[in-house]
Formats: structure tokens, sequence, C-alpha cells
């Protein structure tokens, strides 16, 4: 399944321009991955000193990495 979404363009030294584009579902899966990890991160007191120590990160990465090799 896919959608039409809206994405900004750079368009060098000018000042760029919205352009649609299509997006798939395994697309919008990395990307939902990748957010939760990111919120996690901003969220958790115990990433903020050392993310290698919270369980949680590292089961978020690791479905955010199975994301990416499954699209």
């Amino acid at each position: 399944m896919s959608r039409a979404v809206w994405a900004y363009v750079p368009a060098g030294s000018g000042p760029g321009r919205l352009q649609r584009i299509a997006r798939n579902s395994r697309d919008t899966q990395v990307q939902r991955a990748y957010r939760a990890y990111i919120d996690h991160g901003r969220d958790c007191g115990t990433c903020a000193v050392d993310s290698a120590l919270c369980t949680t990160a590292e089961e978020l990465w690791s479905a955010y990495q199975a994301a990416t090799r499954s699209s």
C-alpha cells in the first residue's frame, strides 16, 4: 500500500519547494521504528547517561535494524 505525502526538497541556494512523493508501508515501518528509538532516548534517564545500559533502547534499536533489513 502506498500513499502520497509532501516532502521538502532543498534547491541549493534557493528557498526549496514542497513536492509530492509516494511512500510505501515499508518506508513508514522503518521510520516508525526509528522514531520510537529516538523518542525513547529523549525521555529516558538511563539513555541520557549511557544508552548501552538501557535494555529498552537496545530492543528498540534491534527493531529498527530488523525493519531496515526487511525493506
